[in-house]
């Protein structure tokens, strides 16, 4: 779809695949890399032919977070680094209010910044190999992208106060168990069980998708009649497109809907 030096971007069917495509240095985050994920996500989410995402990395890593040479050689000064910083910051905001589902595919390490890029997914399938670690403290840094935000949804602040903090790592069965990661495969099922998730949503209702996520992404800051008035909202919304008053005829037809999960591939 697109010429990139660090990334690659492919489209098939309905389901885009954003590979991390660094292997030597396990995917990790250089410069070069910041701007063209940046360019990717914003053709996710402009590409109105996508329906699904799925975020991988290649060489048996996921993402092992930025790459500390280019942070060596970076330029020096506060203003400047806030400014990298603020672009990065756009990059997983972008993802994290996605209007398409996004399924991260991790093998390996997901590290530092590959960490918070796992936790901008709507799905996380990881490998037995899988690791997980918000490494920022052991080098004097704090989290970024987003994993402030995003780790505390998925564990709880107490459980993110620790991971963040201690800087330690959590294996693929301990993620499971936190609730990081949705599903462990073995490796060689990793992409085609991603895939198959991703495939499951070409089907569904985009609104209905990308008004659900947006009130999953407020619900901690709205209090409980702010919820039901926005529900309210969005539901009146859904009630008025052609997929549900297709959706519902099929029901008194006594058809299959359109729409039905799969994680599991045929």
């Amino acid at each position: 779809m697109a010429d990139f030096e660090t990334i690659a971007l492919e489209v098939d069917g309905g389901v885009a695949t954003l590979t991390l495509k660094r292997p030597e240095r396990r995917n990790a985050i250089d410069m070069t890399m910041r701007a063209e994920l940046r360019e990717a996500v914003d053709r996710l989410v402009r590409d109105a032919a996508i329906r699904a995402c799925v975020l991988t990395g290649s060489g048996g890593s996921f993402c092992a977070g930025g790459d500390i040479t280019s942070m060596r050689d970076r330029k020096p000064g506060i203003e400047d680094a806030r400014e990298r910083m603020r672009q990065t910051g756009e990059t997983v905001l972008a993802l994290l209010s996605l209007e398409k589902p996004l399924i991260a595919a991790v093998d390996g390490p997901a590290y530092g910044a590959g960490f918070g890029l796992a936790a901008a997914a709507d799905f996380v399938v990881a490998t037995p190999r899988a690791r997980f670690c918000a490494s920022f403290a052991r080098i004097g840094l704090v989290p970024d992208f987003a994993l402030h935000h995003s780790l505390p949804r998925r564990v709880g602040m107490g459980r993110a106060r620790e991971l963040i903090l201690s800087a330690r790592e959590v294996d693929a069965e301990e993620a499971l168990a936190l609730g990081i990661v949705s599903r462990i495969v073995a490796e060689d099922r990793l992409m085609e069980t991603a895939t198959t998730m991703a495939k499951s949503f070409v089907e569904a209702s985009s609104t209905a998708f990308a008004l659900s996520k947006n009130l999953l992404n407020q619900s901690y800051g709205l209090d409980l009649r702010q919820t039901v008035e926005a529900e309210s909202l969005a539901q009146a919304a859904c009630l008025e497109t052609a997929y549900h008053k297709e959706a519902t005829q099929r029901f008194l037809d006594g058809k299959p809907p359109r729409f039905r999960w799969q994680a599991d591939p045929a």
